[in-house]
């Protein structure tokens, strides 16, 4: 069956565990028999696990979070940041957010001067790009940033508001340069690779092309040399000059 929402309009007892609901679904004359493991709550089109935000945010709730439970009587339970307990609330008071995925990469937002956690920076100045490497409950990220060599002690992982970071891809990436950047997210290893791959291509051709430009101009100095020596035979004067001016083009 294609359809994905219903509703419940039977229970029988011990529901919570492993019994069984009447669910009515639209077109079908009668209820179906399910098992309460096969089903989860909806309401106004959420379901829990849902990436959410309050439509009418605020400094305690500004920002993005993870629906975690919906109730028999259709209030929704999301966890937010500042908050050490589930905010409880109507679905009407959320919208949907844009979820987020492990292994996804992300950056702050240009517009973000002060970040709410500590966030590295690579040259010149710009936001590092990282890699999700966990979600925490309450829709906070643990970031991973691959293209920073990390040595000693130093911090490998931090936290970021998820209100704060925007997704990072090579859909998103506009021109080559930008690509090529974003290639150097995925490790720190990518940029010494493409400087020393370079530097060899440059060496291969450097060598390549010398050879030809030296052997084009030998083979003419030893056409010309042929040239004259023919010519001497009429005029010994003459002939000493060709040579000399054939020795001063194969020096050359």
């Amino acid at each position: 069956m294609a359809v994905t929402e219903g509703t419940v309009v039977g229970l029988e007892k011990d529901t919570d565990q492993d019994g069984y609901v009447l669910v009515r679904i639209p077109s079908l004359p009668n209820p179906l028999t399910l098992n309460v493991s096969t089903l989860e709550r909806v309401t106004f089109g959420f379901a829990a696990g849902d990436w959410v935000r309050l439509i009418k945010e605020n400094e305690e709730h500004l920002s993005v979070r993870i629906l975690h439970f919906i109730q028999r009587d259709g209030d929704v339970a999301v966890g937010f940041l500042r908050l050490q307990t589930l905010w409880k609330g109507h679905p009407s008071d959320l919208q949907m957010a844009e979820p987020y995925f492990v292994g996804q990469f992300v950056r702050l937002k240009a517009s973000i001067v002060n970040p709410r956690f500590e966030w590295p920076r690579k040259g010149r100045g710009m936001w590092a790009t990282g890699r999700i490497s966990q979600i925490l409950p309450n829709g906070c990220l643990i970031v991973k940033f691959p293209a920073i060599l990390v040595i000693g002690g130093e911090c490998k992982s931090f936290l970021a508001d998820p209100a704060e970071v925007e997704l990072v891809s090579f859909n998103t990436c506009p021109g080559v340069v930008e690509k090529y950047q974003h290639a150097e997210d995925f490790h720190w290893a990518v940029r010494p690779l493409a400087i020393t791959v370079g530097l060899y291509t440059t060496v291969k051709v450097g060598v390549f092309v010398g050879r030809n430009v030296g052997a084009k101009f030998k083979s003419k100095g030893h056409t010309n040399q042929s040239h004259n020596e023919g010519r001497g035979q009429d005029g010994h004067g003459g002939g000493s000059s060709a040579r000399r001016h054939s020795v001063a083009k194969i020096l050359f």
